[in-house]
């Protein structure tokens, strides 16, 4: 057995699944320590706001009141999802449910000790381990206010919309942008900068060693343009990703930014489900105290749009008030109108309890200004419909400080403050 102490382990299983690896839950020389057992899904998130140190939680697929949301949360903790199947069956469900690894009644203890740290042989890796962190509304107010925007699949200009909300937000507080599609964006390219100096992959390797020199690091990767808010690049390496997938990686790397930023807008992919990519956005929206996601004009992207929708509110149990609605590139060459986008989407949104929040009009005077001028559209053409519904959106997203109370969906924010006890805000796409 490995001379490191034993991993905190959470038991999630069912009556069953306990009884067949018994022997490696409670035995004298078991290879963990066993820190809660909890028969249902609620239960569970509840433990681990509370349990300080836990590495992974042993999951069977019959745990009473389980999703896909509950494994998408466990994930963003920190904690290692370590599946137990007792049949072909069970190994399926663990599948749609995006466990890390999985397990069976045959299971050695150093096999399962290599499932829990995430080795995949039993030779010792030295690698740092991301201290779990609690997610809850404790946790979440004492770090900061997180925003999403995603980018529904293939709509036109979703980056440029995260650049120009982060020029907006940067005229009134300090703002960092942080470009975290998982499947690479173009930033580097059109600042004329290398990824290589300093990225999202650099931050979060710093997170996870503990670093305490972060915010001097943080300093020395990230980009100041002119006219543009603080910038971090995405990873250079596509294969960075398997970093940037691991269980609460992007948590605990964004809670740390919020300490150095009142604002962080963060440009997240559009993927949501079926690979490594996804766990990296969902952890973002599950942090999100507000999600705003933008579509395309055009009917397919309109109908990607509702499928990320559906993830959203539906299998990521995000509630329906704090989901924004974006359209972008409205008016623009061979788009729909304002109408019928509205007679194509108006139902499907009203059964979901959401609306269109804002609506950006194509500006390709603007664009031709932002090439030139190297600036964010909304920066590079200030008085344009663009910017005006932009501006529009980022004001309806912060309530105003002499009235702090916000209405049921309409959900708003406290707005961003510079002082001590400022309230830490983040924006993602």
């Amino acid at each position: 057995m490995s001379a490191r102490p034993r991993p905190r382990v959470v038991s999630a299983l069912s009556p069953l699944c306990e009884r067949e690896i018994e022997g490696l839950l409670f035995d004298n020389d078991a290879p963990l320590e066993l820190a809660s057992r909890v028969i249902e899904a609620d239960e569970l998130l509840r433990t681990l706001q509370e349990e300080q140190g836990v590495e992974a939680v042993l999951l069977s697929p019959e745990l009473s009141g389980l999703s896909a949301a509950h494994c998408a949360r466990v994930r963003a903790t920190g904690a290692r999802l370590v599946g137990v199947a007792l049949d072909q069956h069970e190994r399926e469900l663990l599948d749609t449910l995006e466990v890390d690894t999985s397990i069976d009644s045959t299971t050695t203890g150093e096999e399962l000790l290599n499932a829990i740290r995430g080795q995949a042989t039993t030779t010792e890796v030295s690698r740092p381990t991301p201290t779990p962190a609690p997610v809850g509304g404790e946790h979440r107010q004492k770090q900061g206010t997180i925003v999403a925007v995603i980018g529904a699949k293939g709509a036109p200009g979703s980056s440029e919309c995260a650049v120009s909300l982060a020029g907006l937000a940067a005229r009134r507080w300090p703002t960092m942008l942080i470009e975290a599609d998982a499947l690479g964006g173009g930033l580097a390219l059109r600042l004329g900068a290398d990824p290589g100096r300093g990225s999202i992959l650099g931050l979060i390797r710093a997170v996870q060693a503990g670093d305490g020199a972060l915010a001097e690091l943080a300093e020395r990767w990230t980009l100041k343009p002119e006219d543009w808010p603080a910038v971090l690049l995405g990873a250079p390496d596509p294969r960075a990703l398997i970093d940037l997938a691991e269980p609460g990686a992007m948590t605990h790397a964004l809670d740390a930014l919020t300490g150095l930023y009142p604002l962080v807008v963060c440009d997240v992919g559009y993927l949501l489900e079926d690979s490594r990519a996804a766990h990296l956005h969902r952890e973002a929206l599950i942090a999100a105290d507000l999600v705003i996601l933008t579509l395309g004009a055009r009917e397919p992207q309109l109908h990607a749009g509702l499928r990320q929708l559906d993830l959203i509110v539906g299998e990521l149990a995000i509630p329906s008030e704090r989901v924004r609605v974006v359209v972008n590139a409205l008016g623009g060459p061979s788009r729909q109108s304002k109408d019928s986008i509205t007679a194509t989407i108006g139902e499907h949104l009203t059964a979901r309890e959401l609306m269109v929040d804002a609506w950006l009009a194509w500006d390709e005077r603007g664009q031709r200004r932002a090439e030139e001028r190297g600036k964010p559209l909304a920066l590079a053409r200030g008085r344009s419909a663009y910017a005006r519904a932009l501006t529009g959106l980022l004001d309806e997203l912060f309530l105003p400080a002499t009235n702090p109370k916000a209405r049921r969906r309409r959900r708003r924010l406290p707005a961003p403050t510079t002082g001590p006890e400022r309230e830490e805000v983040i924006w993602q796409r």
